[in-house]
């Protein structure tokens, strides 16, 4: 069994992009297994690496993308299905919250969901899995205060 186990991980590694390996690489060392990886087959070698951030007893689905591009992107789902109605009012909060954080922005997606994105720029040369496990931390402590406030603007009547 394990040694299925590790073989799937060597395939998939095999097809991973140089930054997606040492991410991987890292989250092994460092014993970390929170996250399923999904090797893409695009252009850019993206690979999903998915996981949930707990806040406020709420599971909040999470991945950060790892590709040959110049930038990794950590992407938070924080809500579905915002109303029509309220996007304007959620869309001027949502705005007053990016203006105070330089790394964490929100916006509504064509999807009608809310997202919070932090990108960071790596080449391979200069790529860092602390960086990135580092703004996961700093992402959860961010949610530990801005979820409740969003929340509530969100279940506004």
């Amino acid at each position: 069994m394990v040694e299925a186990v590790q073989e799937e991980i060597k395939k998939t590694s095999d097809q991973m992009n140089e930054k997606a390996e040492n991410f991987q690489k890292f989250l092994e060392k460092n014993e970390i297994h929170v996250f399923n990886v999904e090797v893409m087959n695009d252009e850019l070698k993206s690979v999903v690496f998915r996981s949930r951030i707990e806040v406020n007893s709420q599971m909040l689905p999470m991945g950060i993308i790892i590709d040959e591009s110049i930038f990794t992107l950590i992407r938070t789902q924080i809500f579905t299905g915002i109303d029509e109605k309220k996007q304007g009012e959620i869309v001027e909060f949502i705005n007053e919250i990016n203006r105070d954080f330089k790394i964490f922005k929100y916006y509504i997606g064509t999807d009608y969901n809310l997202y919070l994105d932090v990108c960071l720029p790596f080449v391979e040369e200069t790529f860092d899995s602390n960086m990135v496990h580092l703004m996961l931390d700093m992402i959860v402590k961010h949610l530990k205060d801005a979820y409740p406030k969003i929340m509530q603007k969100i279940w506004a009547e």
